[in-house]
């Protein structure tokens, strides 16, 4: 995740200076200062150096706006709400691309949660940096006055999809007016949090039908229809699926498109319950992985080999004498799997495409 802090005036910059003071060092932060700012290295004379990373300058904020927009995950603006407001219009998209937008003002005794609330996270950034600095926050999304916790909240907390997002109106409005949503599942354990909300009442198989929103992990396109003229429900995706892949040197992504998507269909599983493709190191430059990796969204990880030779023979995995004598492994795809679900279960075993070995493997927690 990157943060990047907007300040405008010498005030903005002391409270920008109290929430990097307690900003988590693992999360890297950019501030950028107008340059009415540059060289001030005390807010006051009698004060200390204020305890900030090394700025990045600006003249006007329309000039870095469209980089920190595209670049940002979170960005906090410490001026009026209105400039940020006319500011940050012409960029808006969607929820699940937008990012997250914090705005405080520059004595820093409000935190206002702006946008992406829910799946950007900005009112649990709001709460956590109105805490450090001992502000109010404040936040305007029905639910969470409420005291109810949106689908969509429980989708950014866990990382998960939501399908279609154009649902999530909906599935929250009935939310607020009934006081609760009827839930279907067939991937979540009993321990998991969202089964412990009091708010969300969780069916039987036999009343699915029912329900208004449906935690699976099922290839989606055939529940689009509508149900008993109902509309369908909306579908929160665990991504708890890891997928291995061993190629030969050189593949399209179209390849391995091909392969990934026709091993999903084989067990019935939607391409947004996977968290991620792995492989052998060998394979990091791998083009069509790669490629392959980017248009679904997920990341791609390499392990080693011994890691991988490890895996196969702890699990006494299928060997190909054709692998071993190429790269010095057994196998690639069923170990890779494993290893990136944290040696979780082997649910498709390796399956032979056009130059494309697959396997896939499911995850041992949810969270």
């Amino acid at each position: 995740m990157k943060t990047a802090i907007v300040v405008l005036r010498d005030q903005g910059l002391r409270t920008a200076c109290r929430i990097i003071e307690k900003w988590p060092e693992e999360e890297p932060t950019l501030l950028y200062l107008h340059r009415r700012l540059e060289g001030q290295k005390r807010i006051h004379e009698t004060e200390e150096p204020a305890p900030c990373c090394d700025p990045y300058y600006f003249s006007e904020l329309k000039e870095v706006l469209p980089e920190l927009w595209e670049g940002s995950s979170l960005l906090i603006f410490i001026m009026a709400t209105g400039i940020v407001v006319r500011h940050i219009a012409p960029y808006l998209q969607g929820k699940d691309r937008d990012p997250a937008v914090l705005v405080l003002d520059e004595k820093g005794e409000f935190v206002i949660s702006l946008l992406s609330g829910h799946l950007g996270g900005a009112n649990a950034w709001a709460k956590s940096v109105a805490q450090w600095i001992h502000a109010q926050p404040v936040i305007t999304t029905a639910t969470d006055v409420q005291g109810l916790t949106a689908p969509d909240e429980y989708a950014r907390r866990f990382g998960w999809s939501v399908e279609p997002l154009s649902g999530l109106k909906e599935v929250n409005s009935l939310l607020l007016e009934q006081g609760y949503l009827k839930v279907w599942t067939d991937c979540l354990p009993e321990e998991h949090p969202l089964r412990q909300d009091p708010y969300y009442h969780f069916l039987k198989d036999k009343d699915k039908e029912h329900a208004q929103l449906w935690v699976t992990t099922e290839q989606l396109a055939a529940q689009h229809e509508r149900i008993q003229g109902k509309s369908r429900p909306l579908h929160l995706v665990p991504r708890i699926f890891g997928i291995g892949v061993g190629c030969r040197r050189g593949v399209s992504r179209e390849q391995v498109m091909e392969a990934i998507e026709g091993s999903l269909k084989q067990i019935g599983i939607s391409p947004k319950s996977i968290q991620g493709l792995y492989s052998i190191e060998l394979k990091a430059d791998e083009a069509g992985i790669i490629e392959a990796a980017r248009i679904l969204g997920i990341p791609f990880h390499t392990f080693s080999s011994q890691e991988i030779q490890s895996i196969n023979e702890q699990q006494g995995l299928r060997p190909s004498e054709y692998v071993k004598e190429k790269i010095g492994v057994d196998g690639v795809c069923e170990a890779a799997s494993l290893l990136g679900t944290s040696q979780g279960e082997l649910v498709l075993p390796k399956q032979k495409w056009n130059g494309v070995t697959v396997a896939i493997s499911k995850a041992k927690s949810m969270w």
